[in-house]
Formats: C-alpha cells, structure tokens, sequence
C-alpha cells in the first residue's frame, strides 16, 4: 500500500512539474537588429562581430527583457544564475542558433565635423527563455596566478586562465582569432577527449607548466600578432553534463617550430555551439575577449 501511495505522489508531482521544464526549454524564432559605428581602430570582422552581437541583445530583449543591476534575487541556490550576461547587458533569453545567415549593410551619417561610417545587422535566430545556470569566475592572466588579471596582451606573451566553477561539470576552452577557432583545452596530449571534468569551488589556472591541474602536461600559450593591433575571443564552455567535441582539423607546425593547436572553421563552431544549446540547458558558453598588439 505504501509504495502504491508513493507511485501516486510521483505521478501528481511531475504532472504539475513537467509543464514548468516544457516552458523553460521551449524555443522561440525571432529577429533582431543592430547599427553600431565603424571604429577605425577595429577590423571588418570585429566590426561585424560585434554588430551581430548587439543584434542579438535586441532580439532577446524584445523577447524576454533584462536584469537591471540592483536586483537581488539573481542568484539562485546551488551557485546557478537564471540570467545571461552579453558585455555588460543581463538579459532574461538566450540565444540558441542562427537561422541563416546575418544581413549587413553600411551608411553614412552626417555630424556637425564629418560624415560618420555605420553597418546596420539583421539577424533571426532561435532563443529560449533563460535557466539557470552555472555562475563560472574566468579571468585572463599574464602570470600563473589570480593577481596577474590581464586583458590587453603583447606579441610573444603567455596567457593563463583562472577558472572557478560552483558546481562538478565539464570544461573546454577555444580561441577564435578571427578567422578559424582554435581548441586550447583539453590539452594536446589528452587527444581527442571531449573535455576535462572539473570539480565545484576548486580553483584552477589554464596553460601553467608549472602547476598541475590535470594528470596531463599543461600546454603553454603565447600569444603572436602581425598587426599593430588585434582582438581575439576566448569560449569558455562548461556544462553539468559531458558534451560531444565538435570535429577538428589537427594541428600544424610552422618553420620556426611553433604548433598552432587543433582547429575548425568559425562556421562550424558556431553550428556546433548551437546544436549543444538546444539539446542541453545546463550548456553555457561564456565568452572574453583579448587584445594583442605587436611590440
């Protein structure tokens, strides 16, 4: 009698509990747009990147709104957040995929001193209303160390990484320098594993020959621009539960001995980003940008 009792309990809890996780994971088509000025300082596709990006923001803000920073109740129990952060903006959606590919166009607009140079973007994508999750600490460093903050890098310096999760899960970190995605973590020497498991409010600094986070040699990362100034991305993705890898090319050696690590088309990561998205809702990628300039 009492496991009858209890078969009944269950049953009535996820009646009234399914349609709850039904209406948090369901997917929404929308449009967005963007006009942002042409920066001398930034190249085409930063430009562009950040057009889409801000295209993005608007989508999911008609959507579903955003935070304003003196809320309280953002974060939740268990280390999770039920908001997405893009730059400094917290907005209640997230995006899932593209649906095509993003229209832009440039102008013109007159100012008192001179004509200024725009590009407008149109995007369409799928978003969901936001769950929570995991809220991860990342910095980028220039030292094996939490003091050593770093954003703006010069050519031929190492970069760390410092990490923090609340919660057990699974990490990889990629690099987009712009024209292909480049996969930094797992290590070369782990081969193909999906990514590296991670345990909750242990704190761990990336790429340090020196410290030992994982049973693998850490790879070190120096950094290297030809140009005066570039602006690479760093993905940091993590989820609660193990996530396939995304097909890699494997990778080369220049004359100097320099290995560049195993790497995709931006296209690719971008498709394969929004396949993890829409299949797992714990999936979080976080993204830092960096400056490199030339010495």
């Amino acid at each position: 009698m009492r496991k009858y009792f209890l078969t009944i309990i269950l049953i009535i809890s996820f009646i009234f509990v399914c349609p709850v996780l039904l209406q948090a994971q369901k997917k929404k088509t929308v449009n967005g747009e963007s006009q942002i000025r042409v920066e001398a300082h930034l190249s085409e596709n930063t430009t562009k990147e950040k057009a889409i990006e801000q295209a993005k923001i608007n989508a999911i803000r008609n959507e579903y709104g955003e935070y304003v920073e003196q809320e309280s109740d953002l974060v939740l129990n268990s280390g999770r957040v039920d908001f997405r952060s893009y730059g400094q903006i917290k907005v209640k959606g997230e995006w899932i995929r593209t649906i095509g590919v993003p229209e832009f166009k440039y102008f013109n607009r007159d100012t008192d001193n001179y004509p200024e140079r725009w590009i407008s973007c149109k995007i369409r994508g799928e978003v969901r209303k936001t769950v929570p999750k995991a809220n991860i600490e990342v910095e980028t460093l220039s030292g094996p160390g939490k003091d050593f903050r770093k954003q703006e890098f010069l050519s031929d310096e190492n970069m760390y990484m410092y990490v923090r999760s609340p919660i057990d899960g699974y990490l990889s970190v990629y690099l987009d320098d712009g024209n292909r995605v480049y996969r930094l973590l797992p290590y070369r020497r782990m081969g193909a594993e999906k990514s590296v498991e991670i345990k909750g409010d242990q704190e761990y600094i990336l790429f340090s020959a020196d410290i030992k986070n994982f049973d693998t040699l850490a790879d070190q990362i120096e950094l290297f621009t030809n140009d005066k100034r570039e602006i690479n991305t760093l993905i940091i993705v993590f989820a609660e539960s193990e996530y396939q890898k995304p097909i890699l090319f494997n990778e080369t050696v220049d004359v100097e001995g320099y290995i560049s690590p195993r790497s995709l088309s931006k296209t690719d990561f971008e498709v394969w980003l929004g396949e993890n998205r829409a299949a797992f809702t714990d999936f979080l990628d976080i993204k830092r940008q960096i400056v490199i300039r030339k010495r």
